[in-house]
């Protein structure tokens, strides 16, 4: 008996025309909708981005600008300082040329209680943790830290220190004669103040480099901060107390001489009492 076996067609069957072309717009809406969120929220990711780089920027820029102009009222006062340790000087070496009353004026015209810090931008920083999110540098918010630490370091040992040899408060003097203004240890305020100074300029130095502001960001300022690292500062504050040690000697040696011929160092201008 002859049987006939009908084998199968292996083969991809043609789908009708109609077909071809749903499924081909399906596939090109599922892609065009694809791009398009790609696109929303990539675009959205780097506008968002690119806003908070340059707030960050700006934020960094504002508070190294705070510190830069508190570096120049702390040696705004640092020259007040070294007047004042001039003038105590010059008067025990018997070079002050005018009377010696008017020398006791001078000495506490030259106090350093008239130099104010501008709070407004620690404020920010310290109060608003937003501002801690923008900037987001740990190195950096520790180290500004630092800085408005020695600044509130400088406010009270050298500034309010330096004052309260001269005043009891703000309407009465705590010295009334001149021996005793020519007996303030002036230069160790010097001393101290030069080296909160070096600290502030490193540390800012450091604040700069941290968040990559350049000199040309910061050419408002009119001199350009100047880095050192601790080798440096070591150095420094050793030359500055060996100047510190170096001029106290000469003041004694001029103190004991002027209190021993002040009469005839100054025979015609007033004894500078009371």
């Amino acid at each position: 008996m002859n049987v006939k076996v009908r084998m199968p067609k292996f083969g991809i069957s043609k789908k009708p025309n109609g077909q071809r072309g749903w499924v081909k717009e399906l596939l090109l809406t599922i892609l065009a909708t694809s791009i398009s969120i790609v696109l929303t929220f990539g675009t959205a990711y780097l506008i968002e981005r690119h806003q908070k780089l340059a707030a960050r920027h700006q934020m960094a820029m504002m508070i190294i600008h705070d510190i830069d102009e508190s570096i120049n009222q702390m040696e705004k006062v640092d020259s007040i300082l070294r007047d004042f340790d001039d003038l105590q000087l010059k008067i025990l070496q018997g070079k002050y040329s005018g009377p010696l009353m008017m020398a006791k004026a001078e000495l506490i015209q030259r106090n350093p209680a008239q130099i104010k810090f501008a709070e407004t931008t620690e404020r920010i920083f310290t109060s608003n943790v937003d501002t801690w999110s923008t900037i987001g540098k740990a190195d950096f918010i520790d180290n500004v830290s630092r800085c408005y630490i020695k600044r509130a370091e400088f406010q009270k040992e050298v500034i309010e220190a330096f004052h309260n040899q001269l005043w009891l408060n703000n309407s009465e003097l705590k010295v009334d004669d001149l021996d005793s203004l020519l007996n303030i240890d002036s230069g160790f305020f010097v001393y101290y103040a030069t080296n909160l100074i070096n600290s502030m300029k490193a540390a800012n130095e450091l604040n700069k480099q941290i968040m990559g502001v350049s000199d040309k960001d910061l050419e408002k300022f009119s001199t350009q901060i100047v880095g050192f690292d601790q080798e440096e500062l070591d150095s420094l504050e050793k030359v500055m107390g060996n100047e510190y040690i170096q001029r106290l000697t000469t003041k004694d040696a001029a103190m004991e001489n002027y209190l021993k011929n002040k009469d005839t160092m100054y025979p015609d201008k007033g004894s500078g009492g009371k």
